[in-house]
């Protein structure tokens, strides 16, 4: 699966995209803590956003490897 990043967790990260790969029955509470593993807490902080196929998505949605998912930081407008 592809994993698209956005904004300011693109820059630390330095990267746009990776691809990984899911087990069955993958949520994103459960994408996100294989992310933490990978690239540390600092990236992924609990108020960080993630769609899944251009929606935004809570910890319990079930992804697959045919999902679009994406995570950004929120923004704010002023």
């Amino acid at each position: 699966m592809k994993i698209l990043y956005f904004a300011s967790l693109k820059e630390s990260l330095k990267l746009s995209s990776e691809e990984i790969i899911l087990t069955t029955n993958t949520t994103t509470a459960q994408l996100k803590k294989q992310l933490i593993d990978r690239h540390g807490k600092r990236h992924f902080p609990n108020n960080i956003l993630c769609a899944v196929n251009q929606e935004i998505a809570n910890d319990a949605v079930i992804i697959s490897e045919t999902d679009k998912v994406a995570f950004y930081p929120p923004v704010t407008g002023g």
